[in-house]
């Protein structure tokens, strides 16, 4: 493997080895992974979740659910009406890297491709928030169409991807070991943050 680059067929090989890896502990949490094949037969990695909103719990409050003791303050609940978040790993050719697509589909079928929207729609956590703000990669965020699907999709355009990996590329003295095992939780890892995509504390090196 020419690290940071990837052939196609290597890129199909970390897809299996990241669905044997991270697959479990992702489908523990919530997220359905799939590999899946276009038309053409090109191989792409599917994580899909579904979208929760906070949302003022009706009724009776319970002395358990007041905060800081105030009992007028308001008790929420996760809920999610149905929609969905779909994050798409393909492989570029053109770059030799992967490329991460994007996009919300709610209850009724409309897909989100507006980036202030879908980070509205995937956390209400300004923490959180505010470290998406601060991924470089989130300045590249654009629409394009999904080049197996055909459809458009938000995605991260791919330019700083080699670069980004290259800071952890095997042997340096950062310690950190990067295989086709380790390849796609590591570049998640460093770009996913942008369009809130996190994996399970299991670690890539």
């Amino acid at each position: 493997m020419d690290y940071p680059y990837l052939t196609r067929k290597e890129f199909d090989v970390c897809v299996e080895l990241f669905i044997a890896r991270y697959g479990s502990a992702l489908e523990d949490g919530g997220t359905r992974v799939e590999q899946q094949t276009s038309s053409t037969g090109r191989q792409y990695l599917v994580l899909q979740r579904a979208v929760y909103a906070k949302q003022a719990v009706s009724g009776p409050v319970h002395e358990g659910d007041i905060e800081d003791d105030d009992p007028t303050s308001p008790v929420f609940e996760r809920t999610s009406d149905g929609a969905r978040i779909e994050y798409h790993a393909v492989y570029s050719a053109t770059w030799r890297v992967p490329v991460l697509y994007v996009r919300v589909v709610t209850s009724t079928g409309e897909v989100v491709l507006d980036g202030e929207r879908v980070c509205d729609m995937v956390t209400e956590d300004s923490a959180v928030r505010a470290a998406m703000a601060a991924v470089p990669f989130g300045g590249a965020l654009g629409v394009a169409d999904h080049p197996e699907l055909g459809a458009p999709f938000l995605y991260l355009h791919p330019c700083h991807t080699a670069k980004l990996l290259s800071a952890v590329a095997p042997g340096q003295e950062t310690g950190l070991s990067v295989g086709p095992g380790e390849y796609l939780a590591a570049w998640m890892s460093l770009s996913g943050a942008a369009v809130g995509l996190s994996l399970p504390s299991i670690g890539y090196c």
